[in-house]
């Protein structure tokens, strides 16, 4: 039956892949002015949030994190599980560019229709301008789109239809600052799966970081590794209150430090709800790496970092995740 099901879903999947080839990948605007916003090179601020527009979101609900995104004016914006063309179409439409002047709609189109989904529905928005890496050949099988570097995952079938959408790890390189660069990394890792094929994925987005990091680095794009922030943030599927799994995710990852955790220590904070019940786990990160390999890297410290709700306008949650968004600062 769930065979049937996934051949149903693909022949669907290819009727919307012929018909919304106009989506745009890659925008850059001219403006890094950050709009109204005064810049300050020591710190930046980000949110990470898996939104669920696996089909079209009502508007109201689109409308309403559109107008805490721009409110907020974050200096990077992260998304999962951004499949939806027409979803996705209206942010970009609406997000503010005077501020937003990088935005990252989707890296892995081309791929279609190996997957159902492309990319885990993965999406970036920066106020700051986004360094090209076009020339540099990444190894070990990494993409390169348009200097936005990204790989996919290997995953399994399960019980639950998450299976169907890719999972993978993006990454960009931003400047800050003439000192201070920084490549950002998401992900979405599988939801139900197995442990084995979890525990690869983890390996998988280490190899990944970690072999982008050193190509970078040799081809003189960063003159210093003490110039280079790296942070990786998402939804890993993973509990960070279950101390064995976070134990071994955390060592998988080559151990970044987990920012959410710095702050609050053992007082807990949930980004994830199972249906109508409240927010029981927290799936979702923000991590810093201080070192890749044997290579220093520059730090940050979280001034705060916290779960957020948007709900629509019957206060109703927009998605089964909340966001978490954290304020950094650059040493």
């Amino acid at each position: 039956m769930i065979y049937k099901i996934f051949f149903i879903l693909l022949l669907a999947g290819l009727f919307i892949s012929f018909i919304s080839c106009s989506t745009i990948d890659h925008i850059s605007y001219n403006n890094h002015s950050h709009g109204t916003k005064v810049i300050n090179n020591n710190q930046i601020n980000l949110i990470t949030y898996n939104i669920k527009a696996i089909y079209e979101k009502e508007q109201n609900q689109v409308d309403k994190l559109m107008e805490y995104i721009n409110n907020e004016g974050f200096d990077f914006v992260i998304f999962q599980e951004l499949f939806n063309e027409s979803t996705r179409d209206y942010i970009i439409e609406n997000a503010n560019t005077n501020h937003y002047s990088t935005i990252i709609a989707r890296v892995d189109y081309n791929s279609f229709p190996e997957f159902i989904f492309q990319d885990a529905g993965l999406f970036m928005m920066s106020s700051y301008p986004r360094m090209d890496l076009t020339d540099i050949e990444f190894e070990n099988g990494i993409k390169n789109s348009n200097g936005v570097i990204h790989m996919i995952l290997e995953k399994e079938m399960s019980k639950s239809n998450d299976f169907l959408a890719n999972k993978s790890v993006m990454g960009a390189l931003f400047e800050i600052s003439d000192v201070a660069k920084l490549f950002l990394f998401t992900t979405h890792v599988q939801a139900i799966g197995s442990t084995e094929i979890k525990e690869k994925q983890l390996m998988q987005i280490k190899n990944f970081i970690d072999t982008v990091v050193d190509d970078v680095l040799k081809s003189g794009k960063v003159k210093s590794s003490n110039n280079l922030i790296v942070l990786l943030a998402g939804d890993f599927n993973s509990n960070a209150y279950d101390q064995e799994r976070f134990g071994r995710m955390h060592e998988l990852l080559g151990y970044p430090r987990d920012l959410h955790k710095e702050v609050h220590g053992v007082n807990k904070e949930h980004t994830f709800r199972f249906g109508s019940s409240n927010a029981s786990r927290r799936f979702d990160y923000i991590l810093s790496y201080d070192k890749i390999r044997e290579i220093s890297l520059k730090k940050v410290k979280a001034q705060s970092i916290n779960a957020v709700d948007v709900t629509d306008d019957e206060g109703i949650s927009i998605s089964d995740h909340l966001g978490l968004k954290g304020y950094l600062n650059i040493k």
